[in-house]
């Protein structure tokens, strides 16, 4: 099992800071946000939490994922980052392809693109994209920077983009893989067809069997269950060396964590069992090191 956790609410201004302590601890990789912005209100519920209500403020810093990567990228040696995830459908997938290109070789490869619909409307409206063409659009956009990343001329023609021949550089030394996020039968068919890996939010590990099972048959009806595919969770209620081991035989590769909100660390630490969802930055270090010790160490 491979372990990670998401930067979604740490001050830009500690990125580096718990970057870097990741990376020495032995974790395998950081999940960085895409939020361009925050509308004052929704016109439908946020999708990943039981009551639809967004749990962060919406006045937080959030910077461009991009960015983000490449400020703790410099700053590190081993650790992978990933987008966690762009919203690539209501993007251009030759400018999103350039950054990633660019972000890759300052981070000697050491990024992952992980791509989502966007559920907000305003978002589509907003950035002048049709919503109801979302899912195809982000299909040709997964299959541009997937060709682009083959370096040379490339040209493509779509129905939503297209383009003669051209060339980007730089490209990739390597493969960079890519995971596609959703819980709904249409984002996980796209990831078992068009992705390196699949990526979400499972609440209760109960779930994870029924949830694997639904991605694998997808496979097997593209005819991709043989090939290398990586499953990446969210399962907060597996918080065992026991389940985490259960959750590798149902054939998830990596899991994330937020370290400094695991109840036994925080009480290991003294904190007491309150989560915490921005702890000081010496919390946070201290969740981290106690985590890979007592988790990643045995498990990883």
């Amino acid at each position: 099992m491979r372990f990670g956790f998401h930067m979604f609410m740490v001050p830009p201004a500690e990125l580096q800071d718990v970057a870097r302590c990741a990376d020495e601890a032995g974790w395998h990789c950081l999940q960085v946000a895409d939020a361009p912005f925050f509308p004052e209100t929704t016109s439908v519920p946020y999708p990943y939490t039981p009551d639809g209500s967004r749990f962060w403020p919406l006045d937080m810093d959030v910077l461009d994922p991009w960015v983000a990567i490449t400020a703790m990228a410099v700053a590190t040696k081993r650790i992978r980052f990933m987008t966690s995830v762009l919203r690539l459908a209501v993007r251009q997938p030759l400018l999103e392809a350039k950054s990633l290109f660019s972000v890759a070789a300052l981070a000697d490869d050491r990024v992952t693109l992980g791509v989502g619909l966007a559920w907000m409307p305003e978002e589509f409206k907003w950035l002048h994209v049709d919503m109801k063409t979302r899912g195809a659009r982000q299909d040709e956009a997964i299959q541009v920077v997937r060709l682009l990343m083959r370096g040379g001329m490339n040209e493509f023609h779509g129905k939503h983009f297209d383009f003669d021949r051209l060339i980007m550089a730089p490209v990739p030394k390597k493969k960079l893989p890519i995971y596609v996020g959703g819980t709904t039968p249409p984002a996980m068919r796209r990831a078992a067809r068009l992705g390196d890996g699949w990526v979400s939010i499972i609440h209760n590990k109960a779930e994870v069997a029924k949830v694997i099972a639904e991605l694998n048959g997808y496979r097997r009806e593209y005819g991709r269950d043989k090939e290398p595919f990586d499953i990446m969770l969210h399962c907060p209620d597996a918080d065992s060396i026991d389940d985490i081991r259960r959750l590798e035989d149902l054939g998830v590769t990596d899991l994330q964590v937020t370290p400094w909100s695991v109840p036994g660390i925080l009480a290991e630490m003294g904190v007491g069992t309150l989560l915490q969802q921005q702890p000081p930055l010496d919390v946070k270090r201290e969740a981290i090191r106690r985590y890979a010790d007592k988790i990643i160490a045995k498990c990883g």
